[in-house]
């Protein structure tokens, strides 16, 4: 019971720590999968979560914190592959035609009247979600999953569609598109604690049933 008690009053003290969030470049063999870009990261998270604070603002993709949300594709299966984006006077719509592996994405021909920049961000199986960015005024364009797992390609399970919208744009909800609710998580102290805890138990009990 005293070895149990020394190593609750050790955890106790135990204060997590975290490391600064910040994606890196991709390399050669993904950088070019998604049509035409002007950049492509890898994010420091497996996927790009939407809550408490935007993944891609925590990693700042590309140098810029204020990306805002504005749907998700292929969560459904590639037969989900379309979105509507609407703001106070203007609808837009991005969507893709092919499968989970490849095929072509499209926008509104007039998207960039309402959108300084866009990022389309690909997530699908192990590998951490990877963004790009959309070359300024392009409205189409090909993908291919830049999602590798010991080289071999991943089916991708959505692509998000990120902006960051013009000064004078308005949208018609505010987030202009509310993300869904958190998750509840435990905090990484709390795990550490509740194992350190069953580990004491089970050395207590097998010292018990020695004597």
């Amino acid at each position: 019971m005293r070895l149990l008690n020394k190593m609750l009053v050790v955890a106790a003290f135990v204060v997590p720590t975290y490391s600064q969030a910040a994606s890196i470049a991709c390399d050669a063999a993904i950088a070019n999968k998604v049509t035409a870009n002007m950049g492509c990261e890898v994010g420091s998270q497996k996927n790009d979560k939407l809550n408490p604070t935007l993944a891609v603002n925590d990693d700042s993709m590309f140098s810029i914190n204020n990306w805002e949300f504005f749907g998700k594709i292929f969560e459904g299966g590639a037969g989900d592959n379309s979105l509507a984006i609407n703001f106070v006077g203007d609808s837009y719509t991005f969507s893709a035609s092919g499968d989970l592996q490849m095929g072509t994405w499209t926008m509104s021909s007039d998207i960039w009247d309402s959108f300084d920049d866009i990022m389309l961000v690909f997530k699908g199986g192990n590998p951490n979600f990877t963004g790009y960015h959309i070359s300024t005024g392009v409205t189409s364009g090909n993908y291919m999953t830049p999602q590798l797992k010991d080289g071999k390609p991943q089916d991708i399970s959505h692509i998000t569609f990120y902006g960051v919208k013009g000064g004078s744009v308005i949208c018609q909800n505010d987030p202009c598109v509310p993300p869904p609710p958190p998750v509840d998580t435990p905090e990484p102290a709390t795990i550490a604690l509740f194992m350190l805890g069953v580990t004491g138990l089970g050395f207590a009990s097998r010292r018990r049933s020695k004597k």
